[in-house]
């Protein structure tokens, strides 16, 4: 297995996705920046980032531009799943620009929180839920993965015990491991080209698959490459074991 996290911008002409061969990675598996809308609102009801200060998120939202671009280079270098989060005005843009790629849209799942924040104002329902949109290369053999005919429904926790928050939208590590172990097959390459602080590279790692991200934050890239490569650490430490043995009936 191999990994790594690229500082720069994944769109660089010379040193992005651009750099990359031709269907050179099975799967996109990422977490970009979602709507204007979104970007927007944080720090109302409450929101914080993780030094305590409300409003700016940190970075921009995602604007149809990069969206289609990171469309395109994923119809060109993917053999398999490609798998973003999205807020719900983003699942019909990304849907529409995967399928002119060339891609081909397969549905719109959801990860349920089950300690979503509560709307402070009380004047209407909180989110209580972030969209997922997958789509699947065209020109590569069928689609497969490992869920069987179970619905796209991932339902936890935002919150995970003993594990420090170091980025604004970091999302949960139970929730990566889950979309790798249900999509992808061990040995195989996942991209992100929105690192962020690598918890896709966390749980690539892991579970035995390789990665491939890009960060443009030079300090959030040296975070995923520190929380990557204490990951590969601790599964040297602490090998896969076999399958537990069958407990037969006592009657």
């Amino acid at each position: 297995m191999t990994w790594t996290v690229n500082e720069g911008d994944c769109l660089d002409p010379v040193t992005g996705l651009a750099s990359l061969a031709d269907a050179s990675v099975a799967h996109l598996i990422s977490d970009p920046p979602y709507s204007e809308r979104v970007h927007a609102g944080f720090g109302a009801e409450r929101r914080t980032d993780l030094s305590g200060a409300r409003g700016d998120i940190g970075f921009e939202h995602l604007s149809l531009d990069v969206l289609a671009g990171i469309a395109e280079q994923a119809a060109r270098i993917v053999t398999r799943w490609a798998i973003v989060f999205t807020d719900d005005r983003g699942i019909e843009p990304w849907s529409v620009a995967f399928e002119r790629a060339g891609m081909r849209p397969f549905c719109a799942g959801q990860w349920i929180k089950t300690d979503a924040m509560p709307r402070m104002a009380g004047d209407g329902p909180a989110y209580g839920a972030e969209q997922i949109v997958i789509v699947h290369a065209r020109g590569h053999g069928r689609s497969r993965w490992h869920g069987g005919g179970k619905s796209a429904i991932w339902t936890g926790p935002v919150k995970e015990a003993g594990t420090v928050r170091e980025h604004p939208t970091q999302k949960p590590l139970w929730l990566l491991e889950a979309l790798v172990r249900d999509f992808t097959d061990p040995g195989e390459l996942i991209l992100d080209p929105f690192a962020g602080s690598g918890t896709t590279g966390v749980a690539a790692r892991r579970l035995g698959r390789s990665f491939i991200g890009w960060e443009r934050d030079p300090k959030y890239a040296a975070t995923a490459r520190r929380r990557i490569d204490a990951a590969r650490e601790q599964a040297e430490l602490f090998p896969a074991r076999g399958p537990k043995p069958k407990q037969e009936a006592l009657l």
